[in-house]
């Protein structure tokens, strides 16, 4: 009979003994997954920084011409020249900061004409039209302004509705929806509506 040969607990701890050897080899392999994957992190986080920092910078330099023609501007304001270097100088201005904003992807939009749409435009009043079709934008109190794919501030529209009708309605629903007539007329088409509905 040979020596050699294991018993069951033995090989049964040679087991355990393995096992555990793995088990700390996927944990230090986890531990060290996890400080790279912390590490990565940071460093997008870090560069995220950088990139808006850098961007903020370069639009401030874009700027910083426009802020000194507006320190001009207010001189020549307070100077003995007339109204119309003032003017001019603030519609150079104008036109560098738009020219500015527009380097960096900003896109102005109009609406008027165009059906309204929640996705571009906030409509802030509705008038009653028969010139229009209605939804349509006929007035425009902001325009718009996008950059890219992204609407940064939708228009402030005024819309087109139906023009109001000066039939008179048969029910309440209708009646309270005609705005241009008084409570009396109101009151009366009640009690006439009633009076047929009795008769029938």
């Amino acid at each position: 009979m040979s020596h050699d040969k294991k018993g069951p607990v033995t090989l049964l701890k040679e087991q355990i003994e393995e096992s555990a050897k793995s088990c700390k080899t996927f944990q230090e392999e986890y531990l060290r997954a996890l400080a790279d994957f912390e590490n990565y992190r940071k460093r997008v986080e870090r560069d995220s920084e950088q990139s808006r920092r850098l961007a903020l910078e370069r639009l401030i330099m874009d700027l910083l011409p426009v802020l000194d023609n507006f320190d001009r501007a207010v001189r020549a304001a307070g100077g003995e020249r007339g109204a119309d270097s003032v003017r001019t100088g603030m519609e150079l201005i104008h036109r560098q900061l738009r020219e500015a904003l527009c380097k960096h992807g900003l896109e102005e939009y109009s609406c008027v004409g165009t059906e309204f749409d929640p996705r571009r435009a906030e409509a802030i009043s509705f008038v009653h039209t028969d010139e229009h079709k209605p939804g349509t934008v006929v007035a425009e109190a902001c325009k718009g302004y996008s950059c890219g794919e992204r609407v940064l501030r939708p228009a402030k529209v005024v819309v087109a509705k139906a023009g109001q009708t000066s039939q008179k309605s048969e029910t309440r629903d209708q009646n309270s929806e005609v705005t241009d007539q008084e409570p009396e007329e109101i009151a009366a088409a009640d009690d006439e509506s009633n009076e047929n509905r009795i008769e029938d």
